[in-house]
Formats: C-alpha cells, structure tokens, sequence
C-alpha cells in the first residue's frame, strides 16, 4: 500500500486576551497597509498548506480569511496552547492523519514570504522545529510533527494552572530555525508582533514607509 501524503495544515492561534492593546477592535482585526494583521498572516500560510484552521473565541470576524474557525475548549485563557489543542482536536477527526502543523501568532504581521517553506523545508517525521532570530526563540512560530496531534489533544488545560508551550515542546526533539535579518520588517526582525499601542504604531508608520 502506497504511503499517503503528508498534509500541510496552517493554525493561525487568535484566542489572545490582547490585555496590553487597550480598549478597541480584537487586535488581529486591526489593520496595517490596509490589511488585518490577522490577514497578513493567512497571506503567509494559506499558499503553502492544504487547509487554514484559525483558533480564536471570535469565529465570526474571520470568515472571509478561507479558514476554519476552531474555538478554545478551555473555560478562561490557557495561552496558545489552548488554540492548538483546540487545532488537534479538529483534526483528530481527519482520515489522513499523516500531517504537520505550521503556526503562527495572528499579531506577528511582517512574516517573511518564506517563512513555511524553510520551516517545512527538512522536516524529520518525528521532529519539532522553531524559528528563531536575532538569538531569540519563537516557540509559537513552529512547525508539530503528526504525533503532535494526539498529544496535543489529551493535554490537561486550566486557565490557571496549564504548563507552558516550551514545556510541552522540550518533550521533543527540537530544531532552531534561524531566520535572518529582514528589510520587510520594523527593526528587520521578521516576528516582530504588536502587543501594544506603540508596537501598532511602529508597524503602521513602517509599511507607509515600504509604500
């Protein structure tokens, strides 16, 4: 029997509290060069993976994205990690269970145009890999091997008490991506991400500077 394809799935994680944006608009909804931050992001994936899965405890701002809206089963606010199980538990259901998934962060909008293919690019069946730049880990900008998804879907969450995304990650064999400096992001790190006022600033006044 032929071995199926690897499938390609896309988990853009939007469930964040967004606590130090302020009052306003969800924060992947606020736009930089005329586009949703959260829409830069698909822009990124979408073209390289058979499907899009958003996580976020808002299904009904992101429908024109092309993705499935998958919602956190997690009462309160476990971190990112309650995005990918709410991914895994999605695609536990799926009957090609040979896939990866690629994340990222909906407030990281100046993602390189490469960013899957080099994470992607190499993968071992069973490894876990994880940009980084300037010397600095991205553990949210990953790519999961599929024995993640199981893992990932019998994990004990609490809003209070759920362990961190690098703990769970340290249980694999780890690999360091290293991105280099991009001319297409504020300060040329390409994972700069918008937590605050000032970091929405920065980002809008340097795409009117890249016209």
């Amino acid at each position: 029997m032929s071995r199926a394809p690897t499938r390609l799935v896309g988990l853009i994680l939007a469930g964040g509290r967004s606590s130090r944006m302020g009052p306003g608009p969800p924060k992947p909804c606020l736009e930089i060069g005329a586009r949703s931050m959260i829409g830069r992001v698909a822009d990124r994936l979408a073209p390289y993976v058979d499907e899009l899965v958003i996580a976020t405890d808002r299904p009904d701002l992101y429908g024109d994205l092309g993705g499935l809206c998958v919602c956190d089963a997690v009462p309160g606010y476990a971190g990112p990690l309650a995005g990918l199980q709410a991914a895994a538990n999605h695609l536990q259901a799926a009957a090609n269970r040979d896939l990866r998934l690629v994340t990222a962060p909906a407030d990281t909008p100046f993602l390189p145009a490469d960013f899957a293919p080099r994470l992607l690019d190499g993968a071992t069946l069973d490894g876990l890999r994880v940009a980084t730049s300037f010397d600095r880990w991205h553990p949210a900008c990953a790519t999961w091997p599929p024995t993640a998804i199981d893992h990932l879907a019998s994990l004990t969450l609490d809003a209070t008490r759920a362990p961190s995304l690098r703990s769970v990650m340290a249980t694999y064999a780890i690999e360091d991506i290293a991105f280099p400096i991009s001319l297409s992001a504020p300060g040329g790190d390409p994972f700069f991400n918008v937590n605050t006022p000032q970091d929405l600033a920065t980002a809008r006044d340097f795409a009117v500077s890249r016209g």
